[in-house]
């Protein structure tokens, strides 16, 4: 006999397990650690016990969960729109009724609430969980590889929305993209590194509280404006489970403009010098690859493709 119950201190052990065997699944490496599951999910502060349910049977005990809620400070989704942040169930032959179950319930909540939409898995860069855990920093969606995940989303009635691509460069092999244009945006301009607390709200602090934060800018010089900033996050090392060797930043949607694409080609290139010195091994950022000035920048970086995947949407 199975259940659908809400969180409860005492099962992080077994959400631990859950994430394992559903990863391991589709032979992911990603694994989301009891200290990790505290830092990346339970300890934020907007975390909330009756947006987590979990699947209990009553002799396996739990086989699956899900994780569902909204962000109050969504931009690219919406302040109203549910988000379906995560869902792991264990393999087995009853894997699709679990998953069921759970959606179900998480939509049934949602609709409760009045919300009118619901995205998953995540909602790309307004994503609020598991940064630094999951695949992408859980901005990718549904990974392509997780086609059981996929199943059941599709089944519950969720359709594409958008398409993302995780990027990867190993900081080893990285060699700077110098050519005249780049030569001339080095020599006019400053690339300097500010204190990551000192631009960040209360909000994106707390998102991002179990990672190490810095802020990088480009100032021109003939004029001393900043022109550009990104800010670039590992997870914390005392953190086990995730990957404090990956740097991770967003580039953010800008107008089509090449003499911006040049000065963000040099505001990255900085950076990951900077992260060489660090002793950082890879860089992985998470972009929509319909955006062709995105492409274009981490193509000349020396970016290649690591994942695919898509967020999902439905009406509620």
């Amino acid at each position: 006999m199975r259940s659908i119950r809400s969180f409860l201190n005492i099962d992080t052990p077994s959400l631990a397990k859950i994430w394992f065997l559903h990863h391991q699944a589709y032979r992911s490496k990603s694994d989301c650690t009891v200290v990790a599951w505290d830092h990346a999910v339970l300890a934020k502060p907007f975390f909330r016990n009756d947006e987590f349910l979990i699947a209990e049977d009553s002799q396996e005990g739990i086989v699956g969960f899900a994780h569902f809620g909204r962000n109050p400070e969504a931009v690219g989704v919406g302040k109203d729109a549910g988000i379906l942040h995560r869902i792991c169930v264990r393999p087995g032959e009853d894997e699709d009724a679990i998953a069921h179950e759970l959606i179900a319930a998480c939509l049934e909540r949602m609709r409760g609430d009045c919300l009118p939409r619901c995205v998953g898995i995540g909602a790309y860069h307004d994503s609020i969980f598991y940064i630094g855990v999951a695949e992408g920093d859980g901005f990718l969606g549904v990974q392509s590889n997780d086609v059981r995940l996929l199943r059941w989303m599709q089944t519950a009635g969720f359709r594409p929305a958008q398409a993302t691509e995780c990027w990867e460069l190993v900081l080893a092999q990285f060699k700077p993209p110098m050519d005249r244009i780049q030569i001339g945006i080095h020599r006019n301009s400053i690339v300097s590194r500010i204190l990551g607390e000192a631009q960040s709200t209360w909000w994106h602090s707390v998102v991002f509280g179990h990672c190490d934060q810095a802020i990088y800018q480009l100032t021109t010089r003939s004029v001393p404006v900043t022109e550009l900033r990104v800010e670039i996050w590992t997870p914390e090392v005392f953190v086990p489970g995730t990957e404090s060797r990956i740097a991770r930043w967003i580039i953010p949607e800008f107008a089509s403009d090449q003499t911006l694409i040049e000065q963000w080609i040099c505001l990255l290139s900085e950076c990951l010098r900077l992260l060489q010195s660090e002793r950082k091994q890879l860089a992985h950022v998470v972009i929509d690859p319909n955006i062709a000035s995105h492409v274009q920048i981490l193509q000349r970086l020396g970016f290649k493709t690591k994942y695919h995947g898509m967020v999902l949407a439905r009406d509620l």
